[in-house]
Formats: structure tokens, C-alpha cells, sequence
């Protein structure tokens, strides 16, 4: 049944030429035949659209004006024509039998939402991988969404694939580009399960130009992640428990990206503020080795900025 499912793959863009070729070569090589490509180029200003065009129409191009990535994922959901949606950043990439293990996932459990997975990390120019996953073993549970929002789970959002009725139903928030993987996947699991594969289906690469480490980006939206979860209607109120904790969590990955940038000062606000909302936050030791850190004037370790 798996080889008669059409899966459409988005890809957003901006200014990822030297990336976005390996991002749909991947999808190219898959082990399922019936793979759409759709990339959406956000407003790239380097060679991104000469890269793209050299796949003429084994691939859909679609380009706007910059918009965002969240924009930019919403156009490719509208465009989207497969049962299923999977999407990929464009300095990410696909193992090969990537749609294939992650389609039989969805279709063995016909009532889930959505499918991550396992992922490797590799440093750009290194051939090194390390495995990052959070189960032993395959897992489907309808509590994902309580676990990513009180972050007792993550997922690189290139191993994600939902059934694609669903998934064009709830838009990336467009406001925001910094955890709004976070708000979506959030959403489109509410009351419903999702599935966890221990087999890594995809390699997230760690560059200095990626938007992971965009600091400035990541001090001008703050918080607006918290006011976008748990002020949404949508919910009614359900999620209003975890809004502390879920803050304090922020306030955490805030700090430690500030920390490892080396704004000592903007980081230790954000541990303060962890520690307001949440008092047990002070438990999590390797933040408060870090505080530490800082409050005796001290920078990071090597080991600390990885």
C-alpha cells in the first residue's frame, strides 16, 4: 500500500544555494517512487534560483517575496497535492529510505496526526554523525503535544510527515520564526496521536549560518512563542496549566543561546525569569553550571557551545 501514497516534500528557501541542492538530491534518491518536490525559494538573493532551476521539472519551484520561513511553508502546504506532507529545511537532507519508513508509519496507524523520527547532526564539512533521539523504541502515544510543550520530547522538524487534509488545516504561525515548528506541530497533535521512529530518517547539519544560531532573531521575538500557544481560541483554555512551565522552558533555551553567543547579560535575565516562573527550573544543573558561569565571571567552556 506504502508504494501507491503520494508524499509531497516542502522545502523552504532563503539564500541556501550551497545547501538546497543536497536537500532535494535526497528527496530525488528516495525509496518511494511517489515523492512531489515542492521548494519554495523565499526571496533568495544569491544563487538559489540557478540551483534550483538545474532540476527543471523533476521538481515544483515556487518563489515570493520574503516572507519568512513559516510563510514560506504555508505556500508550499497550499500548493501541495500528496496524501501525506513531509517537510525539510533546505540545509537539511533525507536518507533514502526516509519517506518510505515514515509512510508506513502513518499508514499502519491510520488515526495519527503525525510521524518525527530519530535524526543524525552533522557539522557542515565533516563527515561525523551523531544519533539524537529521545525513545528506545518505536512509540505512538496521543500525549506528543503535552510533551513538546512542557519539553519532555523534541524532533527535528525534517522528519516530521502528517496526512495532508490535516496538516494544510493549521498554517505556521507567520508571525514568527524563532519555535514556530513549536506552535504548529503542537496544534496539529491536540487530542491526537503521533508516532516516534528510532530510525533516524534524516541529517540536520549545524553551520554557522544557520538560523538555529540567528541570536539577533532570537532576541527580537522574545517570548511571542508563549502569547502565540497559549492565547490561541483554539484550545479553550486546556493548555492554560502548562503556561509557566512552558515559559520557564523558553526563558532556558533563550539563556543558553545568549550564553553560548556570549551576552552574559541578556542571559542571565532570561535564568531569572526561568526561575520566577517556574522554581524547580533550578534544578536543571547544567543551566545552573552555566549561571554560575556567568555570575563569577566566567565564559563558556569549549564543550558549552556545542
Amino acid at each position: 500500500m506504502s508504494g501507491t501514497a503520494s508524499v509531497s516534500v516542502i522545502i523552504p528557501t532563503y539564500n541556501y544555494g550551497a545547501f538546497v541542492g543536497r536537500a532535494i538530491e535526497s528527496c530525488l534518491r528516495q525509496t518511494h517512487a511517489d515523492v512531489e518536490i515542492i521548494v519554495v525559494d523565499d526571496g533568495s538573493t544569491d544563487d538559489t534560483p540557478q540551483v534550483v532551476a538545474q532540476f527543471g521539472d523533476r521538481i515544483r519551484s515556487l518563489r515570493q517575496d520574503n516572507a519568512g520561513v513559516s510563510a514560506a511553508r504555508n505556500r508550499g502546504l497550499e500548493a501541495a497535492r500528496g496524501a501525506f506532507v513531509a517537510f525539510l529545511d533546505a540545509d537539511d537532507y533525507l536518507t533514502p529510505d526516509s519517506v518510505e519508513r515514515r509512510l508506513k508509519a502513518l499508514l499502519q496507524s491510520p488515526d495519527a496526526a503525525l510521524v518525527v523520527s530519530a535524526w543524525y547532526e552533522q557539522r557542515d564539512g565533516t563527515e561525523e554523525r551523531r544519533c539524537r533521539s529521545k525513545f528506545k523504541q518505536d512509540v505512538v502515544s496521543d500525549r506528543f503535544s503535552e510533551w513538546l510543550l512542557r519539553k519532555q520530547f523534541g524532533f527535528a522538524t525534517c522528519t516530521a510527515m502528517a496526512p495532508g487534509d490535516l496538516a494544510r488545516q493549521f498554517p505556521f504561525p507567520a508571525h514568527i520564526s524563532n519555535g514556530e515548528d513549536i506552535a504548529y506541530f503542537a496544534k496539529l497533535c491536540f487530542g491526537r496521536k503521533a508516532c516516534w521512529l528510532t530510525h533516524p530518517t534524516a541529517v540536520v547539519t549545524r553551520h554557522p549560518g544557520s538560523l538555529r544560531h540567528d541570536i539577533a532573531r532570537i532576541r527580537r521575538q522574545e517570548l511571542a512563542l508563549v502569547q502565540t500557544i497559549f492565547d490561541d481560541p483554539f484550545y479553550g483554555g486546556a493548555l492554560e496549566p502548562l503556561r509557566r512551565e512552558f515559559t520557564a522552558g523558553r526563558c532556558l533555551s533563550l539563556f543558553r543561546s545568549l550564553y553560548q553567543a556570549g551576552d552574559g547579560v541578556a542571559a542571565r535575565g532570561y535564568y531569572l525569569e526561568a526561575l520566577r516562573q517556574r522554581p524547580a527550573s533550578i534544578l536543571r544543573l547544567g543551566y545552573l553550571g552555566k549561571f554560575l558561569r556567568l555570575a563569577l565571571g566566567m565564559g563558556p567552556r569549549r564543550r558549552d557551545g556545542h
